[in-house]
């Protein structure tokens, strides 16, 4: 693109490619879309769970810390806590698969900062089953990272 000028302009990124858009995600994005919506899923079923058992007077004891009524209250709370959770990680899980460019940025801030705990927590403790929690960090550090998936989000096409 000339814009009137003798020499081309400089643009942010290259030309898109010449292929096509295709319909679908790389695999590798599908991979941590998946894992997304199954995190999810297990933090919707932990929050069933939880407002079952502070329904069912389980929770419901006395304590040395919290009346029964207390201890059902913070059951809710944390409850709406892990189901709004859930929900975010569902819906980041489908951006990143549909190619949201913000929302595969901020799952890469989100895993640095996971990596970063992870490397405080094991330098700290000395345990070094501490440092299993730089797994799935770095997994979606990598997939996320592959030229198929920077293409996806770039231009919908690998």
């Amino acid at each position: 693109m000339t814009n009137g000028y003798a020499t081309p302009q400089y643009t942010a990124y290259p030309p898109a490619p010449v292929d096509q858009p295709r319909p679908s995600a790389p695999p590798s994005v599908h991979a941590v879309a998946i894992l997304h919506y199954l995190s999810g899923l297990l933090q919707l079923a932990a929050a069933a769970a939880l407002v079952a058992l502070a329904t069912g007077g389980v929770l419901a004891r006395e304590t040395d810390f919290f009346a029964p009524s207390r201890t059902a209250q913070l059951a809710d709370l944390i409850a709406g806590a892990l189901a709004l959770s859930g929900l975010i990680t569902i819906v980041l899980g489908r951006k990143l698969q549909r190619g949201r460019q913000w929302a595969r940025m901020l799952m890469i801030i989100w895993t640095l900062l996971g990596i970063a705990a992870a490397v405080v927590t094991t330098t700290q403790t000395g345990d070094v089953r501490a440092a299993a929690g730089l797994t799935f960090p770095a997994l979606y550090l990598i997939l996320l990272n592959t030229p198929a998936a920077r293409s996806w989000f770039r231009w919908h096409t690998w």
